[in-house]
């Protein structure tokens, strides 16, 4: 097994599943999908100031009045 078969990569699939919710939601919110990213970054770093959280436990869901930031992560 070589070094790169370990890293799982995502498929192309949900890739493109995820780059039409983008187009989606910018589309309702009237707003470009390069500031709909930007307001989610800006999100992730003032979160991750004062709590511990990763890109892959951060979530952020537009619709045209409500933004929803969801955190997961792993149960104890």
């Amino acid at each position: 097994m070589g070094v790169f078969e370990t890293i799982k990569r995502k498929p192309s699939v949900l890739i493109a599943k995820d780059r039409l919710k983008v187009l989606l939601v910018s589309d309702r919110v009237n707003c470009t999908p390069d500031a709909l990213e930007k307001v989610q970054l800006e999100l992730y770093k003032t979160i991750s100031k004062y709590m511990e959280v990763t890109p892959e436990t951060f979530d952020v869901q537009f619709t045209r009045s409500t933004i929803f930031i969801k955190l997961t992560g792993e149960e104890s």
